[in-house]
């Protein structure tokens, strides 16, 4: 195996063995932190969050403003400004992560536990996200593509939509953390969590410098990218379908990675249990995990591909999915109160 390979390979693992333990200790998961204050007023999760934004916002930018890594030669801030596949891709995703009782990371790792609902969550993801990407729902996700996107002469960056200074557009984003961070910390107070956050957002962009520095090659230059699953898991779903094994990269072993640590710390912390769906709730499980499968795929990823790593890069495509996130994880989440 060549050195570029090696970075890759290895360095997905590792990240994502290493983001598995906020994930498996902490459940770090975005429709826990949305229900956690919608519910019972616990910002504790948007206290991380917040943190984690800050920290992978922070150093991302900086990679692109020293010219360390071409984050502007990345996928969420190419030429093409899907709005609507990334705003309803986003609401879907968000409404059935709500509806699964957890964003797919959760999923993950409450697969590794043991957790049957999860299982068939994950792979009702899988399976339909290869659909979307690969099967036949990928003409008509193309068609509405070329039908409704913007071609822009700049990439999607909000900077260069809004003809502003980039480092204007990051004064912003970091004011509107700082002051989430602040409201949060005063109603949950946790000093674990301002770890977690820093841990999660520091994987970001430890990405970005892997697959932009230490894998590139001079003689065959790739993009750079970092965190996401929704790719690697529609290649698993394809496999389930298909047979056929898609190939070793960044993304798919940081999947492997934090799917292996997690259950890994299932077993060490005792955490390790097969349990069954609840009574009724296989349908839930299948609903939800399908319309997270076509909605991350739509939206070009998911929580951690557009949550994280695509806000990073202050993309205004990542921004329209996240907020389609959001609005969906809170649409639900007030619905399903209204029964309990």
């Amino acid at each position: 195996m060549d050195q570029i390979n090696l970075w890759l390979v290895g360095g997905g693992f590792l990240v994502g063995a290493v983001f598995a333990i906020p994930l498996q200790r902490f459940r770090f998961c975005l429709v826990s932190g949305i229900s956690n204050v919608l519910l019972i007023k616990d910002t504790r999760l948007i206290v991380a969050f917040s943190v984690a934004l800050l920290v992978a916002i922070g150093g991302t930018q900086y990679l692109e403003m020293m010219d360390i890594v071409a984050i502007g030669d990345s996928s969420y801030r190419d030429a093409t400004l899907d709005w609507l596949g990334a705003g309803a891709g986003g609401l879907l995703f968000g409404t059935g992560s709500a509806l699964a009782g957890g964003c797919i990371t959760r999923t993950l790792v409450r697969t590794m536990e043991g957790s049957l609902h999860s299982l068939i969550v994950f792979v009702s993801f899988a399976v339909v996200a290869a659909i979307t990407q690969f099967g036949f729902l990928e003409t008509f996700r193309i068609d509405l593509t070329h039908a409704t996107a913007i071609e822009l002469k700049t990439g999607a960056g909000i900077a260069s939509i809004l003809s502003w200074p980039s480092w204007l557009v990051l004064a912003i984003a970091v004011a509107i953390l700082l002051l989430v961070l602040y409201k949060s910390w005063q109603l949950s107070p946790n000093k674990s969590m301002l770890a977690v956050g820093a841990v999660v957002g520091g994987l970001v962009v430890v990405s970005w410098y892997i697959t932009g520095v230490l894998a590139q090659d001079e003689f065959e230059p790739m993009k750079p990218s970092a965190m996401t699953m929704s790719g690697p898991l529609a290649r698993f779903g394809y496999f389930l379908i298909s047979g056929r094994l898609a190939g070793l990269s960044f993304a798919v072993s940081f999947v492997i990675g934090t799917a292996l640590a997690s259950f890994l710390l299932a077993l060490v912390s005792h955490q390790f249990k097969i349990t069954a769906p609840a009574k009724g709730m296989v349908k839930m499980a299948v609903l939800g995990g399908s319309l997270m499968g076509l909605g991350a795929i739509m939206a070009y990823g998911c929580n951690v591909g557009q949550g994280l790593s695509g806000i990073s890069t202050l993309s205004m495509e990542s921004l329209i999915a996240v907020t389609g996130m959001v609005t969906g994880i809170t649409l639900v989440t007030k619905w399903m109160e209204r029964f309990a």
